[in-house]
C-alpha cells in the first residue's frame, strides 16, 4: 500500500491534550462490496470520537451526536519521536512537521519515497511486516523535520527481526507551529464485517453526508486468485545465446525487436569466453543487440587452459588447480571488461564433464567445480572483479542442473516420462551415487559421504555456509535441464528467503532427455513454455534465456535451436510460446503471487505479473487434450477494466482476442494445447 495511504489512514489523535471539544456530529452513508451491493451488519466506528453504528439491510448507516454531549479527548504526543517496535514504524509529532520516509535494500536501491510536506501533530504508523519487501534486510530513512533516523531492519529465520538505529538532527527542531484547537477534525472511522477487509478511513469533518464506503472481499489464503499485493521477483527480462555459433547474428533484429509480427521483445543476450581470454564462436553483429535495443550482454566461460587444470586438458572436465585461481580469475575479469557487459559468470556448468557415452554427446572445454571449490573461486574471483571490473555483476554457480544449485542429487531420466532410449541416469561427474527428480531427504541420504562434506554438487549451500563467499557474487546462475524444472530457493539459506536475482541464463531440448527432438508442433512449444513457467514461479527466476537460434546458424538436428531445425525454415512453436512470456512480462515488471493454484485444472498452468503503472499480465498453459475454462479473481489491487488474449496453439501464433472480466474475476478460456497471454487495460 502507497505510504501516503498508510499514513492518511492511520494518522491518530492531533490537536490539544486533553481538551474538550463539543463539536456536534452528523456523519451519513453506505457501506457496499465491490459490485455496489449493500454490506448489512457491518460496524461502523468512529474511533476518536467514540461512537458506533451498524449497517441496515440497505447497506446505510449514521454517525450522530449533539454537540452538548460530545466530550472528545484528542492528545498530542509529548516528544518527538521515530521508533519501529513489532513491525510498525511510528512517528510521532509534537507539531506539524514535514515528514519522509525512504526505505532502500542492503544495496541502496531505493524500494519507497514518501513525502508528507505538512503532517498535522500526532502519531503516524506504517506497518513494515505488511508490505512484500519485509523479507528482505533494509535500510529506513524516517525524518521529521530536521531530526532524521536510520534504522537497519533485518529479518530472521523464525519470522523475527532485528532492528539497529542512530539518529541525528542537522538543525533544531523547535520552531514549528502547533495546531490550533479550532482546526479541522483528525479522527477516522473503521468499518469492519465478515467475509471482508478491514477498512479505514480519515477524516477532517464531523458533518458529512455520502460517506460511502467499498470494502474488499477477504480472500481465503487456499482460494484461487491472483494477489497483486503479494510481490515476488522483478523481472529484468528473457535472452538468448551468441555462444558457439557460425555466421552473422542475422536474427538479433529478429529477437530483440518489439516491433514486427515475429519480434519477440528480448533484452539479454549471453556470449562466450574462449580459454584464451577472446571469444568462443561468438557470431559477428552481436553488438547490436545492446547498441540497437539496449540489451543487457552477458557472459560466461567453459574452461581454464589444460595445464591450469588436474585433467591436463581443456576437454573432459577437470578441475582447476588453486594455484591458477588469480590467473584465471583475472582473466574472465579482463574479458567482462573488455566487452562492456552487464554480468559475468566465472564458470559454465560447473557440475558437467563434457564426454562420449550417452547421456553425453561429445567432448568439448568444460570444466567442474566441487561446492567447496566454487565457494573458494568466488572470493578470489571478487577481487579481481573488484579490480578490473568493479562495475559487472558477478553470476555464479551457473550449474547446468538447478537441482545441483541446492542438493547432490542427480537427475534419474529413467523415469522421466518422454525420455528417448529409456532414459538415462545424469553423469554425475562428483560421483555422489545419488539419484532423483526431486530433492527430498530420502534421496540425499542415499549420496556419499565425500559429496555431503563438499566434494559434490550443492553449491548454493556451501557458498551460503562461507558468507565471505556468498557476499561475493551478484547473480545466482542457472541452467535448466534434465529435470527440465525449477527447485524452489530452501528454507536453511538465509530463512527461506531469496535475497539476490536468479537468472537461468540456458535452456533447451538436448540429446537423452524429453523434448530432444527435432521436432517444431505445439506440444513442444507447450513444453518450453512450461519450463519457463516453473522458473518464474517456483524458482523465481529475474531472466529466462534460451540456448540458441538454430541451424543454419549451428547444423544441431535437434531441439537445442529456439526457432529452427535442420533443414527446415518453418519456425517451431516454441519460438511463439516463448514470446507469450518475452513480448508481453516486460523488464521491470514484478511476478506476483497466484493462490490456490491446486483449484486449477489438471495441467493449467499460470504466471502473473503487474508493473506501476496498473498493468497486469497473466500466461495460462494449457498442456491438455481439451479446451479448459477458468475463472480467477485478481485481488489485493485495482483489477484491469479489460484485457485482450493472444493465444499461440497448433495453428495461431498470438492471435489477438478479448477476455471477460467482472467485478475483478477474469474468465479465461484456454484452447487446447495452447499458451494464452492476457494483457489488462
Amino acid at each position: 500500500m502507497n505510504l501516503r495511504v498508510v499514513l492518511s489512514l492511520l494518522v491518530l489523535f492531533a490537536l490539544m491534550a486533553n481538551a474538550q471539544v463539543t463539536d456536534a456530529i452528523n456523519i451519513t452513508g453506505k457501506v457496499t462490496d465491490g459490485t455496489g451491493a449493500a454490506v448489512e451488519g457491518a460496524k461502523v466506528e468512529l474511533l476518536v470520537a467514540g461512537l458506533s453504528a451498524t449497517t441496515g439491510d440497505d447497506g446505510s448507516y449514521t454517525l450522530h451526536q449533539d454537540g452538548t454531549d460530545a466530550v472528545v479527548l484528542r492528545t498530542v504526543p509529548k516528544t518527538e519521536k521515530i521508533v519501529l517496535n513489532k513491525g510498525i514504524l511510528e512517528l510521532s509529532l509534537t507539531n506539524s512537521s514535514p515528514v519522509r520516509v525512504e526505505i532502500f535494500d542492503i544495496k541502496g536501491n531505493l524500494l519507497k519515497k514518501e513525502l508528507l510536506p505538512k503532517a498535522s501533530a500526532g502519531v503516524y504508523r506504517l506497518n513494515i511486516l505488511e508490505n512484500a519487501f519485509a523479507s528482505k534486510m533494509l535500510i529506513i530513512n524516517a525524518s521529521i523535520g530536521q531530526n532524521v533516523t536510520t534504522l537497519r531492519y533485518t529479518p530472521m529465520s523464525d519470522g523475527k527481526y532485528m532492528v539497529k538505529s542512530s539518529t541525528k538532527s542537522t538543525s533544531p527542531v523547535a520552531g514549528n507551529l502547533t495546531k490550533a484547537a479550532s482546526a479541522a477534525i483528525n479522527d477516522t472511522i473503521m468499518v469492519t464485517a465478515v467475509d471482508f477487509d478491514t477498512l479505514k478511513l480519515a477524516i477532517a469533518s464531523y458533518v458529512q453526508d455520502s460517506v460511502n464506503i467499498t470494502l474488499t472481499a477477504t480472500v481465503k489464503e487456499d482460494a484461487l486468485a491472483v494477489r497483486l499485493d503479494q510481490e515476488k521477483q522483478t523481472i529484468q527480462g528473457f535472452g538468448i545465446n551468441a555462444c558457439l555459433m557460425t555466421g552473422g547474428a542475422s536474427w538479433i533484429d529478429e529477437c530483440f525487436a518489439t516491433e514486427g509480427n515475429d519480434a519477440l521483445g528480448m533484452s539479454i543476450l549471453r556470449i562466450g569466453m574462449n580459454t584464451n581470454g577472446g571469444h568462443r564462436d561468438v557470431p559477428s553483429g552481436w553488438e547490436r543487440a545492446r547498441d540497437t535495443y539496449g540489451a543487457k550482454i552477458i557472459g560466461s566461460c567453459w574452461s581454464a587452459p589444460g595445464n591450469w587444470k588436474t585433467n591436463g586438458s581443456e576437454d573432459g572436465g577437470g578441475h582447476l588447480i588453486s594455484s591458477h585461481y588469480t590467473e584465471w580469475a583475472e582473466r574472465i575479469a579482463t574479458y567482462a571488461k573488455n566487452n562492456g557487459l552487464y554480468a559475468m559468470s566465472v564458470a559454465n556448468e560447473a557440475d558437467f564433464a563434457s564426454c562420449t557415452t550417452p547421456p553425453c554427446t561429445n567432448h568439448y572445454a568444460s570444466m567442474t567445480y566441487t561446492g567447496k571449490e566454487m565457494a573458494a573461486f568466488v572470493k578470489e574471483a571478487r577481487k579481481a572483479f573488484d579490480k578490473i571490473c568493479p562495475n559487472v555483476k558477478m553470476i555464479a554457480p551457473e550449474a547446468s542442473l538447478w537441482i545441483h544449485v541446492w542438493s547432490n542429487i542427480s537427475p534419474d531420466g529413467t523415469v522421466m516420462p518422454g525420455a528417448p532410449n529409456g532414459g538415462y541416469h545424469s553423469t554425475d561427474p562428483h560421483n555422489c551415487g545419488c539419484f532423483a527428480n526431486d530433492i527430498t531427504d530420502e534421496a540425499a541420504e542415499q549420496c556419499s559421504q565425500a559429496c555431503k562434506d563438499g566434494e559434490g554438487y550443492d553449491y548454493g549451500h556451501w557458498l551460503w555456509k562461507d558468507q565471505e563467499a556468498w557476499n561475493a557474487f551478484d547473480i545466482m546462475g542457472v541452467h535448466e535441464y534434465e529435470t527440465q524444472k525449477a527447485h524452489k530457493w530452501p528454507d536453511d539459506v538465509n530463512g527461506g528467503v531469496r535475497d539476490r536475482e536468479i537468472w537461468q541464463t540456458e535452456m533447451s531440448g538436448v540429446m537423452y532427455w524429453p523434448e530432444q527432438g527435432p521436432s517444431i508442433d505445439i506440444e513442444n512449444g507447450v513444453a518450453v513454455a512450461r519450463w519457463i513457467q516453473s522458473a518464474l514461479t517456483i524458482g523465481e527466476a529475474s531472466a529466462w534465456c534460451y540456448w540458441w537460434y538454430g541451424a543454419p546458424y549451428y547444423q544441431s538436428n535437434d531441439n537445442e535451436g529456439l526457432a529452427l531445425i535442420q533443414n527446415n525454415n518453418q519456425k517451431a512453436k516454441r519460438y511463439y510460446t516463448y514470446g507469450n512470456y518475452s513480448k508481453y512480462i516486460r523488464p521491470g515488471q514484478i511476478i506476483v503471487n497466484i493462490t490456490g493454484i491446486d483449484k486449477l485444472p489438471e495441467k493449467v498452468l499460470l504466471t502473473a505479473s503487474k508493473d506501476d503503472a496498473g498493468k497486469v499480465v497473466i500466461v495460462a498453459v494449457n498442456e491438455n487434450a481439451s479446451a479448459q475454462s477458468v475463472q480467477i479473481p485478481i485481488k489485493g489491487g485495482a483489477a484491469p477494466a479489460s484485457f485482450k488474449s493472444y493465444v499461440t496453439n497448433g495453428s495461431d501464433n498470438w492471435k489477438e482476442g478479448t477476455a471477460s472480466i467482472a467485478d475483478g474475476v477474469l474468465t479465461m478460456e484456454l484452447e487446447k494445447m495452447s499458451v494464452t497471454t492476457f494483457v489488462g487495460e
